[in-house]
């Protein structure tokens, strides 16, 4: 019981009175200031979300244009070789190519000194950065700082004049020199004429 006379004591007082409710403000504007933080950080994060789709989006776009064009120019260079004739090729990869798009940077950073009556010194600092990748204006697309290449897993080719062992082996060294890849990953078979 000696507590509640205690308080009882304290709500009675004004100047304590006062101190309760200045605290109570307090805590209530900081309250406030905490949720509206939180809902403007969490829109930040979805905006962003967006972005990395568009990103992702973009880049499947360039796995698949990357992987027929050097389908493409691999079939052209083979089929050019003396003895080979008609030519098929196919390229897996172990991982795809990656893009690695222009983003735009922006950090900001405050610094806030708050000195009290005592002499004590309290310092805080807020650093806010935000990234937006960087586009064209007329397609919106990508400005690309780096493409890095994909691993190839391995190579099959299918050429009419594999069935000559010398061709054969010039379309592995071809391949193997090209994708600097060893020989071990790359597959020759004859084409069957009937087709």
């Amino acid at each position: 019981m000696n507590i509640f006379e205690k308080l009882k004591e304290i709500l009675s007082n004004k100047e304590e009175k006062k101190l309760i409710n200045n605290l109570m403000i307090i805590v209530l504007i900081c309250t406030i200031g905490l949720i509206t933080w939180d809902t403007f950080s969490s829109q930040k994060k979805i905006s962003n979300v967006g972005t990395s789709d568009k990103a992702q989006e973009d880049s499947n776009e360039y796995n698949n244009g990357y992987q027929s064009q050097t389908e493409a120019q691999l079939k052209k260079i083979l089929s050019q070789i003396k003895g080979v004739g008609e030519v098929d090729v196919m390229i897996t990869y172990e991982t795809s190519a990656e893009v690695v798009p222009a983003i735009n940077v922006t950090k900001s950073s405050q610094l806030t000194e708050e000195k009290d009556a005592q002499g004590g010194v309290r310092t805080t600092t807020q650093e806010d950065s935000s990234q937006n990748i960087v586009t064209t204006n007329q397609k919106n697309d990508l400005i690309v700082i780096k493409e890095i290449k994909p691993d190839i897993k391995g190579v099959v080719i299918v050429a009419k004049g594999a069935s000559d062992i010398g061709v054969k082996n010039e379309l592995i060294e071809a391949v193997r020199t090209i994708f600097q890849i060893p020989s071990f990953k790359v597959m020759v078979y004859e084409k069957d004429e009937t087709n």
